[in-house]
């Protein structure tokens, strides 16, 4: 994807989904391809690898009315207009730019901007190998009596050129064991280890994960540097900390990953060791106040949350709980989208698209006066009419766009109604840190539980104990625990319902009743805190879910209960994959053909025992 040198790199549709592997990169041409695809990530990230006097082409389609990158956040398989995001865009464009003529270059009352392509020009600033502001940060992390030093900046402020001198001044002063590097991305650290005399180390969070869980005393003297700490989850992060001697963390605040603040209220919460923090805030890589990079600032709204009023919890302050029209977001976008990054710190620029313009939303806000300082954003799911797609769901051979808790639900849980019925998912929830533990976030539920007319609500989020103690308060339901801990935040996916209709009654009921009668089945880490007696009695609902896993694609986790059940009934020396599957062991799927083979093995296993008993 790297241009020769003096070669504009090109960014298109075809690749949009390959730039983060362009970060810590520098390119002095690029063409930005957006005729019938305006990917926010890719534009940023473009933007983010100009070197000094470097030239972006955007080049954009007049003609073109669907936004194709719509299609991975509408839930519409064709895409749908972008009228919101297109206000906002080219009012943008036509605020910072004017054409090399003279004249206006974006026009906004017929968004044709780039019929040829336009060129937007970063100022020459002459880069230098060490600031003052750099060694001033260095030499004092080097004189640190706290255990951790916390670096933030804004992307072409030297922060990975800083973490890279900081590793030669350690070498020189011999006052480390050993020093270590990680990173979300390696390619993204090459600028790090350009200006470290000698290389770093680099480990990968998931292989470093894997070596303190194996021997974690083996890093007790040494140092570590993590650079964009934000894109870990906090789990995995908290446990490096506990781990080193002395750590170095560098984050990028203002950043089109959702990172920013909110990162940093949540990482420093109960921080269990002494730390310090430091900001570089001059711009190295382009003029202070560069046009393109407020541009980009202003797009995405990178500011949104330094700009948000935060008002003191008062107690006898009148908050109104109120609906509010995807229209009244728009005109809200600034405060709303500040409130969702100081809450939930991965908010992205995918987000940001969605609450502009994709359709089937609805969102509540808790205000007083001015004041934003609560909301919740759902979205609309379920009222499927098509039986056979519906069954095709549940069989795994169908996935369509949307309806991630009611699929997951047909799927995963046997619940076919699910797909039917119409329901609210809670996207997020959001409220100021001011105010946050104060009953706030209840009063939100409460209030959409007694208004919303549909048959239930869901929730799906990443498990902690504090999470689940405050959805059972708001009156939801666990049904479903997923297999893996998710990549974005290190913990369990979690399903949770709340009722609304007599309909959603009945199907709540079902789908608590199927996780507690095959859970305690699994040998998920977390079944101890979930404890359901064992119930071996084979059921048609086994059968059903038995019938799809041998012969379409339902997984093995998801029937666990019904697998096991089907053995004690079953010859094991007929079903030996099946067997040691259930005794909970690690089978080394290279030895029985890869793991495509060994799971298709394990259906033709399923389906031998179904005819034994059937």
């Amino acid at each position: 994807m790297c241009p020769p040198e003096n070669v504009p790199l090109i960014l298109n549709s075809q690749n949009f989904a390959k730039a983060k592997n362009l970060l810590g990169q520098e390119f002095s041409a690029i063409l930005f391809d957006a005729r019938t695809t305006l990917n926010l990530d890719a534009l940023a990230i473009a933007i983010g690898t100009l070197r000094t006097g470097g030239t972006l082409v955007l080049w954009l389609n007049p003609n073109q009315h669907i936004d194709l990158d719509s299609r991975r956040w509408s839930g519409v398989a064709n895409g749908i207009l972008t009228p919101n995001f297109n206000q906002h865009f080219y009012s943008l464009l036509s605020s910072f730019f004017i054409n090399r003529r003279g004249g206006s270059m974006y026009p906004p009352e017929n968004y044709a901007p780039f019929s040829k392509g336009g060129y937007i020009d970063p100022p020459l600033h002459q880069k230098q190998n060490s600031t003052a502001e750099q060694q001033r940060i260095i030499q004092q992390i080097l004189r640190l009596s706290t255990d951790i030093a916390i670096l933030t900046a804004k992307r072409g402020r030297g922060k990975s050129a800083l973490l890279g001198m900081l590793a030669n001044q350690l070498n020189t002063q011999k006052c480390w064991q050993k020093c270590w590097l990680t990173a979300p991305n390696k390619s993204a650290v090459q600028t790090l280890q350009d200006f470290a005399e000698q290389p770093i180390d680099f480990i990968a969070p998931d292989e470093l994960t894997q070596q303190i869980q194996q021997a974690p005393t083996q890093f007790k003297q040494d140092w570590l540097l993590i650079d964009e700490a934000a894109m870990l989850p906090l789990p995995i992060l908290n446990q490096f900390i506990r781990t080193f001697k002395r750590i170095v963390i560098s984050t990028t605040i203002h950043s089109y990953e959702g990172t920013g603040r909110g990162f940093l209220l949540k990482f420093l919460t109960n921080l269990p060791r002494t730390f310090q923090q430091f900001e570089l805030t001059e711009p190295l890589r382009w003029a202070k106040n560069d046009k393109l990079e407020v541009f980009i600032d202003e797009l995405l709204l990178l500011e949104a949350e330094d700009r948000l009023v935060q008002p003191d919890y008062d107690p006898q302050t009148a908050v109104q709980i109120r609906q509010v029209s995807q229209q009244t977001i728009v005109e809200k976008i600034n405060d709303f989208y500040a409130l969702l990054t100081l809450a939930h710190y991965r908010t992205s620029p995918l987000d940001l698209r969605r609450l502009f313009d994709a359709p089937q939303q609805r969102f509540y806000l808790a205000e007083s006066g001015s004041f934003l300082l609560g909301g919740v954003w759902l979205m609309e799911e379920g009222g499927l009419t098509s039986l056979d797609l519906i069954e095709k769901i549940c069989r795994g051979e169908r996935r369509p766009q949307g309806n991630l808790v009611a699929q997951a639900l047909a799927f995963q849980g046997n619940l076919p109604q699910a797909c039917a019925l119409k329901s609210l998912r809670i996207s997020r929830i959001a409220v100021q840190p001011n105010w946050q533990n104060h009953g706030l976030g209840q009063k939100l539920i409460n209030t959409l539980i007694q208004q919303a007319e549909v048959d239930f609500l869901s929730v799906s989020f990443g498990y902690t104990a504090e999470l689940y103690a405050f959805w059972q308060k708001c009156g939801f339901i666990l049904v479903q625990i997923s297999e893996y801990q998710e990549a974005s935040s290190g913990c369990y996916s979690v399903i949770m319902l709340c009722p609304i209709s007599i309909a959603g009654e009945k199907l709540v009921a079902q789908a608590q009743r199927h996780f507690q009668r095959n859970f305690s089945f699994s040998f998920h880490p977390l079944k101890a805190q979930f404890p359901f007696p064992l119930d071996w009695q084979l059921t048609d609902e086994d059968f059903q879910i038995l019938q799809n896993v041998a012969f379409f694609h339902r997984t093995l986790f998801a029937s666990i209960g019904a697998i096991r059940r089907l053995m004690a009934t079953s010859d094991r020396q007929c079903c030996p994959l099946l067997t040691a599957y259930c005794q909970g062991k690690n089978i080394d799927k290279t030895l029985v053909g890869g793991k495509k083979h060994w799971l298709t093995q394990c259906r033709l296993e399923v389906a031998s025992s179904l005819d034994q008993i059937m």
